[in-house]
């Protein structure tokens, strides 16, 4: 893959990049492979390596899958052992047994869940790890690299050996040195000391031939020497023979574990190259998570769609400061490949371009950029850039000379499969010729089908954006109340430089600012005015539409909830009509039965005066009461009453009755309701409420017990946070609390917000706010119930 120029790298911000990901590696082999990481213009293998870098990110977040993510350097050991006769020491193979013990778990997870992984597997080349090596240096060597007395058992005898001689030399000793005391051949603070590895007792100089002994070393000032007494002389002997004997056995056993190796040597050898890969590919991971970053959908061909796209170095910035990134969104396809970003100094056009070079770098380099993971990148086959102030002393050129050297190469490599990026196209000489020069450069390019993207202040420029196939202007965006930035690009249309604007909030005088209007011609002073008005009407639009939506989303929200309610009291209305209807069937049917049991009766009794009179005044009193009956519902339902639908068990309270008509509240909800259709309930909203909560297996005593008035959501993705908060105020609104708090941290203010979209609208909360701000102020959400 082609690049110009050689340092462009170090322009870009990649080789801080580069840092990062070294310092992720943790073998020395890992840590080259990223030293010596390139891009590649290959399809085949950039797709390969992200695939690989995708994979491992997704192994990390499985908490099922599970494998070591320790990567420790093996050559140096392997080296050693290659020699036959040769041995590592016990520390050695302390190291080495991490590096195989990762090794054994690599292989034995690519057995069972290499299918699932296939990027990763392929790397593997099916290594075979003899699953006895780690076993037969676990059996000798502890873990803090020492031999285990259990290594052999002539090490255990010889070791037990040594420990009794060594206690009957230190008891024979101590004797000696408490008589040199009670003598006062030496000082009563006197201890036991050792000199070329055997126990000696300190004496003052002029009594070293009152004891018979072997002298081994005396002090700095000649006045104490540390003296073996020859009582104990035989012992230490029998103690240093042990001792070389030790010595032996243990090398012997690192002789036979360093055969062990050997035989397996070749395997080793591969399962080392192995874990540097791994190594260099966990450091993408560790990347990825470090930016923010993730592997989007790459395509073959020269094109590219970035969604919410930041610059790393911007992100890792602004995160230390808890600043935001303002994301840039960008399509350049093949209708419009050639971007021209106009706009004010200091607005953000430099960082734009340059995130689009970085990112695109990243990328053809196997790494994870920041953008989200469903943005769309292609594939270039060079990258040229011309960033930055290129003066070169050594070489005798001007900025501007260097920028024509730049543009001159750009023009004789450049193709339809080119990337280039050129900021402040143009700069460095007059404006006139500069812009000349730099609208012929850039129809060239366009020609030759090429992709980039320029940044400038040139009118020209900006002209043939407009009027230019293949070239599409961009701007950045700038809030004209306020005469500030707000780093966000906008594709359609130029931007204004804002000259006269930000020279006028500086306080430049007015004259001044009104004589350089007259100086630059009226032509240039429209055009600019006419894009400030374009902006200004813009922005009053996107407000407009932005208060539209949000009217139209409380309308259909609006519109839904009496939907909602239609259909319920609709389907109340049916069934009390059925309800009613069958209950008057009933009614008749018993009305019925009376007249022809009182009709018989009156037969039966031949129509006597007194028997009629008496089964008239029975009909009359039925009648009565059934009309009592049907009005007292009506006449007894007041205001405050505690009421249900007839034949359901919602209860609600009655907040006013208008006539046939009562506004009940059930719940959250205001519902009006004819009073025909009400009847009084024995409990009240809450205790009926309790009684579904026990139905549904719910122990409301132990919830509020348990219930805690505080969560945190740091540290939590968006979809996590928002759930959380949700089941968190359903809770609350369960077991009866006032206020609750959500501790979500200030940081970019993004869970911050969603604690107030999520409680945004909702029934039953009175307020949301920010905590005090000497208990953590915008960190912290209080949220009133009601």
């Amino acid at each position: 893959m082609k690049v110009y120029p050689q340092d462009i790298e170090e322009k870009l911000g990649f080789d801080q990049i580069r840092v990062h990901l070294i310092r992720f590696c943790q073998s020395e082999r890992g840590e080259q492979l990223a030293k010596k990481a390139k891009p590649t213009e290959r399809y085949d293998v950039l797709v390969r390596w992200l695939n690989q870098a995708k994979e491992m990110i997704r192994l990390k977040g499985n908490s099922e899958d599970k494998v070591s993510f320790e990567f420790p350097d093996m050559d140096e050991y392997l080296t050693r052992i290659k020699v036959p006769g040769s041995f590592l020491d016990p520390q050695d193979f302390h190291e080495l047994k991490r590096g195989v013990n990762t090794l054994t778990s690599w292989v034995q997870f690519f057995k069972k869940k290499g299918g699932d992984y296939p990027e990763l597997f392929s790397i593997s080349n099916a290594i075979e790890i003899d699953p006895n090596l780690s076993i037969h240096i676990d059996k000798a060597i502890d873990d803090r690299g020492e031999m285990k007395d259990s290594a052999s058992r002539e090490l255990s005898e010889i070791r037990s050996s040594i420990s009794k001689s060594e206690r009957a030399v230190r008891s024979a000793i101590q004797k000696i040195l408490k008589k040199a005391k009670d003598d006062q051949f030496t000082d009563d603070d006197s201890t036991l000391t050792i000199r070329d590895g055997r126990l000696v007792i300190p004496i003052k100089a002029e009594h070293k031939k009152k004891i018979q002994g072997f002298v081994h070393d005396e002090s700095a000032t000649g006045q104490t020497v540390y003296l073996e007494p020859g009582e104990v002389l035989d012992l230490n002997n029998q103690v240093r023979e042990l001792k070389y004997a030790e010595k032996r056995e243990v090398i012997r056993i690192l002789i036979v574990l360093s055969d062990h190796l050997r035989a397996n040597l070749s395997d080793l050898k591969s399962g080392a190259g192995l874990l540097e890969k791994l190594d260099f590919i966990h450091s993408k991971a560790l990347l990825a998570d470090f930016i923010d970053g993730s592997v989007p959908k790459v395509e073959n061909t020269q094109a590219f769609s970035l969604i919410n796209a930041a610059h790393p170095l911007l992100y890792l910035s602004h995160q230390e400061n808890g600043k935001p990134v303002i994301p840039l969104n960008l399509v350049l396809n093949r209708d419009k490949r050639i971007l021209i970003i106009s706009g004010p100094n200091a607005g953000g056009k430099s960082v734009a371009l340059k995130t689009v070079g970085l990112l695109q770098y990243m990328l053809q380099t196997g790494l994870p950029i920041s953008v989200n993971e469903e943005s769309k990148m292609g594939i270039f086959s060079s990258i040229f850039i011309d960033i930055g102030d290129t003066q070169s002393i050594e070489d005798d050129l001007s900025t501007y000379s260097s920028h024509l050297t730049s543009m001159k190469y750009f023009l004789e490599y450049t193709d339809k499969k080119s990337m280039f990026l050129i900021d402040e196209f143009g700069k460095g000489t007059e404006p006139q010729f500069g812009g000349a020069i730099a609208e012929s450069v850039l129809s060239d390019l366009n020609k030759k089908k090429a992709f980039g993207i320029v940044t400038t202040h040139y009118q020209n420029l900006k002209k043939i954006g407009d009027e230019t196939a293949g070239l599409i202007n961009g701007a950045m965006k700038y809030d004209l109340d306020a005469l500030e930035p707000l780093f966000e690009l906008e594709v359609g249309k130029p931007g204004s430089s804002f000259a006269f604007e930000i020279a006028g909030k500086i306080g430049l005088p007015n004259q001044i600012i009104e004589s350089a209007r007259q100086k630059i011609g009226s032509s240039h002073v429209a055009y600019d005015q006419l894009l400030n008005q374009l902006e200004k009407e813009k922005a009053r639009f996107e407000k407009l539409t932005k208060k539209l939506e949000e009217d139209q989303s409380d309308i259909t929200k609006v519109r839904k909830d009496y939907e909602d309610l239609r259909n319920m009291l609709e389907e109340d209305k049916k069934r009390i009509i059925k309800e009613a209807k069958k209950e008057a069937n009933h009614i008749l049917e018993n009305a019925n039965k009376d007249v022809e049991r009182v009709i018989r009766e009156i037969k039966e009794s031949k129509a006597s005066k007194e028997r009629t009179k008496a089964a008239r005044q029975e009909l009359d009193q039925k009648k009565s009461k059934f009309q009592e009956k049907k009005a007292v519902t009506i006449s007894t339902l007041k205001e405050g009453d505690v009421v249900r639908v007839i034949g359901q068990e919602t209860t609600g309270a009655i907040q006013k009755i208008k006539g046939k008509q009562a506004e009940v509240l059930f719940g959250a909800m205001k519902s009006i309701v004819s009073t025909s259709k009400l009847e009084k309930a024995n409990a009240s909203p809450q205790v009926s409420y309790q009684k579904k909560v026990k139905k549904l297996g719910i122990d409301i005593s132990q919830k509020m017990a348990n219930f805690e008035h505080e969560i945190s959501i740091r540290g939590m993705r968006a979809d996590e946070a928002m759930n959380r908060i949700e089941t968190f105020i359903d809770e609350a609104l369960l077991v009866g609390v006032d206020e609750v708090r959500i501790v979500h941290g200030k940081g970019h203010g993004v869970l911050r917000e969603i604690v107030r979209n999520v409680t945004k609208g909702h029934p039953s909360i009175a307020s949301v706010e920010d905590e005090h701000a000497d208990r953590g102020g915008a960190g912290i959400s209080i949220i009133k119930l009601q």
